[in-house]
């Protein structure tokens, strides 16, 4: 997380039980929010194609009372015919998101 919003962090979203056998469509059954009263949010999206979890996200935050839901998309294009690109994005698709991982190896940031 960078420096000067650290402190504003936090992890609102949980995925709901059935979320993964909904596939890619958006759908408001994915996500559930921690209760927000009017807070606006800066939702920051590491979506690998169609960026439907993100609308998904925006519409449980602001089911649970987002003012207003700002998406940032970190977008990440790999030639999987590169060395073992195929390899890792394949693993990397069986991580769930961290901050302090990195996106194609395993290996810790800090």
């Amino acid at each position: 997380m960078v420096g000067v919003t650290r402190d504003r962090y936090r992890d609102l979203l949980t995925p709901t039980p059935g979320a993964s056998a909904l596939g890619r469509s958006a759908s408001t059954e994915r996500y559930t929010s921690s209760a927000l009263w009017g807070e606006n949010v800066l939702l920051i999206d590491d979506t690998w194609t169609t960026g439907d979890h993100a609308q998904s996200a925006s519409t449980a935050l602001k089911v649970a009372g987002a003012g207003s839901v700002a998406v940032v998309v970190l977008g990440r294009h790999l030639n999987i015919d590169c060395g073992d690109t195929a390899t890792y994005v394949g693993q990397a698709r069986l991580r769930r998101f961290a901050w302090e991982l990195c996106a194609i190896r395993p290996w810790i940031h800090v």
